[in-house]
């Protein structure tokens, strides 16, 4: 480390690293677009042979094209340097002992702003310069500026319009002509408008330096630089689809394609956003792909106490949210996690052990997947755990009415194992009386006690009919099942419902009928609650399903079920979206049937006590079926709800667990010519007319070989999160304190208070902004930060700003919001 002054302040700087980098560690902002943290050099980029742009080829026409050619890069990086006449480029000149660089004077301004206008010659700018940019759409434009001649839709979050802002844009910069090049949009997941590119070549650089990919390139062509794909797609050209080049870009030349709204977690890492527990979907299944099954199995438990369990019956809702289905199929993230599980398990806990007791007893009602989750993270909180349930054995309905050929119950019994073996303990055949006895608990040598015994009855539902011999109810016949209790359906089985329950229902009927099962539920196909997935397996194994059809009476002979007249339905849910059904009287039609099973939805026990008082709720008996009423959701209640607890007895609620090693994430992808297209490698699964004579698991477990395969086709998208994000000029925000609001100027303009994250929470124009300020101190709420607008005409000013926070925010700020109301 050497001393270095910038700007007359003195700093430490790394010898040798450029004087931009030095200033980035030092938070002194130096205007750049083609320099960014994770990218080597912009002039160190060896040139490409030949890119396309669609079918378009452009050849390289500088000699040896492979040689790194000393490339000039934007040049908005000048700085000045005591004892050189000239300014020079920050990202070229290397840290000193002893350098004085100064970075903001009247000849840096006009140098930045001149090669500013080389750079907007080439792209639109338009906007830049309008006066009501602030909010625009950028659909409508009162100036009449040429469409191809306005900004883009990432304007509101432009790099380079940021960047433009602070260096200033010359009038004599020359007006854009669009070019009329291409705009790609076929390709998964990116978007390609090279309208909009301006040759910084970041995308190459991430892609093939940092991912070793390779998908990209640059050429030098007709007198300017070109960037493109080594192939006329990005598919042909081995892309790996991993987005970097769209995080780096600073225009809106690459964007991606079918992103939702939300935190960067949620619109580029789906998958473990979508799982209800927050699984580290990408680490484990990059873990398979490295063959680390012990690190890939210790990533699962770290989130999921039911690991085996889940392994087998979750419904996986993050298949569906895969990017990779968007290149052609999506991963087979359940299967894997079997797979890691079965392989690795024994040894994820090496090392690990739940910390001392530290004195607190809490008791857990309800020994199913809810329950049980709350026990495991509590003990590893460090509370002595006692789990209740009052069933033969514990495992809630994962052990009393999952089928066995989805869930074996050897596999329900390791997790059992591991979650009595950390110290849980777990007491069965233990009935309370509810609510006073399970209120009592709290009083009597437990400091909290939390009830999570589910829905374990059937809901029952007023139907002529229903108390004849042969008609069933679901989880009662799915019970008697599971104990070996004999069951006679005969060979015509009518299964009224659309759950999932129902689906089991009816699998577990066509194994033991041999006859004929029919599905009839409320629901049209594409509304039924049931997982698509076991739909599809019920189908192939030929349960028939009828949909739009609800019971209106079972009809009977000699005391016994003999026909089901079902009334067509014409809708299941009111305008308000509440469960409502309306029915077609005209349109009836009765079936024949030996035996009947209501599978319609199920209930809670009755008279459970609230929340408070050291008692808490979990799982569906605190949600319902309006999660979705799965074992995943309800293992992530019982963590949400044992982080309460834990709160509650006076500690941080910091449910994080870390058993795998390692958890660093690498940014080199490598590049693979077969990479995409690439089927999805599907686990060994029984064919229907096996499957169906027999309880025997449907599916099975990958073979090493194949679970590397598949895990090899993901796109490790969280890849992505670790891009750092490159340096932008100085914020606004100002910190919201009585000494920095006594430094505003008591003149007219408009007040934005921002929250601690800086989303704007008040918009408000003023004809003194230090008053209004001074108010706003004493009343701010949850503001943290201010910037301020002096504007004359404030009150449209205001308005403008307002429509900018609606374009970028969908919504409108939420201090003052009657007055806003007032405004609009």
């Amino acid at each position: 480390m050497v001393s270095i002054t910038i700007n007359g302040v003195a700093y430490d700087a790394m010898e040798g690293a450029s004087v931009l980098a030095a200033a980035r560690d030092a938070n002194v902002y130096i205007p750049t677009v083609c320099d960014h943290p994770d990218c080597p050099p912009f002039h160190d980029l060896p040139l490409s042979p030949r890119v396309y742009r669609g079918t378009t080829p452009h050849d390289n026409d500088k000699p040896h094209p492979k040689e790194r050619h000393r490339l000039e890069g934007c040049g908005l990086c000048v700085v000045s340097i005591d004892g050189s006449s000239d300014p020079v480029r920050a990202c070229l000149t290397p840290v000193e002992s002893g350098l004085c660089i100064e970075t903001q004077t009247d000849r840096l301004v006009e140098i930045r702003r001149t090669r500013l206008a080389g750079i907007m010659e080439h792209h639109p700018h338009a906007c830049l310069t309008c006066a009501q940019r602030d909010g625009c759409s950028l659909e409508d434009c009162s100036s009449n500026v040429l469409k191809e001649e306005r900004c883009c839709s990432k304007f509101h979050n432009c790099e380079l319009r940021k960047v433009a802002e602070f260096v200033g844009i010359m009038e004599e910069t020359p007006r854009y002509r669009s070019a009329g090049l291409l705009k790609l949009d076929e390709d998964p997941l990116i978007a390609r408008d090279f309208n909009l590119c301006i040759d910084c070549a970041r995308c190459v650089r991430i892609c093939n330096d940092v991912r070793g990919v390779e998908a990209l390139g640059i050429v030098h062509h007709a007198d300017r630089l070109v960037v493109g794909s080594v192939a006329p797609t990005l598919m042909e050209s081995a892309c790996r689809f991993c987005t970097a080049c769209v995080e780096v870009c600073p225009t809106g030349c690459l964007t991606d394609r079918g992103t939702t709204t939300g935190t960067r977690q949620q619109r580029f890492v789906p998958c473990t956003h979508t799982c209800p527990a927050g699984v580290d979907v990408p680490g484990y299944i990059r873990r398979i792909a490295d063959d680390d099954w012990k690190g890939a199995a210790a990533l699962v438990w770290e989130r999921l106490p039911l690991a085996h369990t889940l392994g087998h019956i979750c419904f996986h809702l993050c298949e569906q949210r895969c990017r990779r289905g968007d290149v052609d199929e999506p991963i087979a993230i359940c299967a894997l996690k079997r797979f890691a599980l079965e392989s690795g398990s024994n040894g994820a806990f090496e090392g690990v052990s739940p910390p001392q007791l530290h004195g607190k007893k809490v008791a857990v009602i309800g020994a199913g997947p809810a329950g049980l989750s709350a026990a495991f993270f509590l003990r590893f909180m460090g509370h002595s755990v006692t789990v209740f349930d009052a069933a033969r054995q514990p495992g809630g309905m994962a052990a009393l009415s999952v089928p066995t050929y989805r869930l074996p119950p050897e596999v329900l019994r390791k997790d059992l194992e591991v979650i009595q073996r950390i110290g849980v303990n777990i007491e069965t055949g233990r009935r309370f009386s509810i609510p006073d006895e399970i209120a009592s608990l709290v009083n009597n040598g437990f400091d909290a006690a939390l009830i999570a015994v589910g829905l374990p009855e059937s809901k029952r539902i007023s139907l002529d009919g229903s108390d004849l011999h042969g008609v069933l109810w679901g989880l009662e016949f799915l019970e008697a099942i599971r104990s070996d209790q004999n069951v006679e359906l005969g060979r015509n089985v009518i299964v009224v419902g659309g759950g999932n329950v129902a689906i089991d229902v009816a699998m577990t009927a066509m194994r033991l009928s041999g006859g004929r099962v029919r599905l009839f539920c409320l629901e049209r196909r594409d509304e039924m609650p049931a997982h698509d997935s076991e739909v599809a397996n019920a189908q192939e194994e030929g349960v028939e399903l009828n949909t739009g059809w609800g019971p209106a009476i079972i009809h009977g002979e000699k005391d016994h079920v003999a026909q089901v007249e079902f009334l067509r339905c014409i809708g299941v849910l009111d305008a308000a979206r509440n469960f409502a059904p309306t029915f077609d009287e005209t349109q009836r039609t009765r079936v024949d049937a030996d035996t009947v099973i209501l599978a319609v939805g199920q209930s809670p026990p009755r008279n459970l006590p609230d929340e408070g008082n050291g008692l808490f709720l979990a799982g569906d008996v605190a949600e319902g079926l309006s999660t979705g009423g799965s074992v995943v959701h309800a293992v992530a209640s019982g963590r949400e709800a044992a982080q309460r607890i834990d709160r509650f007895l006076g500690f941080d609620g910091d449910a994080r667990l870390k058993f795998c090693d390692d958890t660093t994430r690498p940014s080199w992808l490598g590049r693979d010519e077969c990479f995409a297209p690439s089927p999805r490698v599907e686990p060994p699964t029984r064919p229907p007319d096996q499957r169906r004579t027999d309880f025997r698991l449907i599916e099975g477990t990958y073979e090493p070989e194949h679970a590397v395969a598949e895990a090899r086709r993901c796109l490790q998208c969280d890849l992505r999160l670790d891009i750092e994000t490159p340096a932008l000029p100085p914020e606004k925000w100002i910190q919201l304190t009585g000494e920095n609001v006594e430094s505003v100027s008591a003149v007219e303009g408009v007040l934005i208070l921002a929250s601690v994250d800086k989303t704007p929470t008040l918009i408000k124009g003023t004809g003194d902004l230090r008053s209004l300020l001074r108010e706003k101190l004493a009343t701010a709420g949850d503001a943290c930060f201010f910037a301020c607008e002096q504007d004359r005409m404030y009150s449209k000013r205001e308005s403008e700003l307002i429509q900018q926070h609606l374009t970028q925010y969908g919504q409108m700020p939420s201090g003052d919001s009657d007055e806003l109301d007032d405004l609009f």
